[in-house]
């Protein structure tokens, strides 16, 4: 049975919701304009929900990425990351 993959979207809000058992994460996108007028709006274009465990085990594995990719190509800036792991 043929599938098609799933669309691929672009988001660079993210609003994440935590209850006592799951994680739901909206993933959103915010037009320049908006983002200059300061609206709270965005649209959101993905939503994600996993258990808190799932989202957990995911730390590491994105922080790995994260690390790998800058070894190769160099340090991404990020605010708030200024001398992060740098210990």
């Amino acid at each position: 049975m043929a599938t098609e993959p799933p669309t691929v979207v672009y988001a660079n809000v993210v609003n994440m919701t935590v209850g006592p058992y799951d994680l739901v994460m909206d993933f959103g996108f915010k037009t320049p304009e908006q983002t200059a007028k300061g609206s709270p709006d965005y649209e959101i274009v993905a939503r994600v929900a996993m258990s808190l465990a799932h989202a957990k085990t995911m730390l590491p594995l994105l922080a790995k990425v994260i690390q790998n990719y800058e070894t190769q190509v160099g340090e991404i800036t990020a605010p708030g990351f200024e001398g992060f792991g740098r210990e």
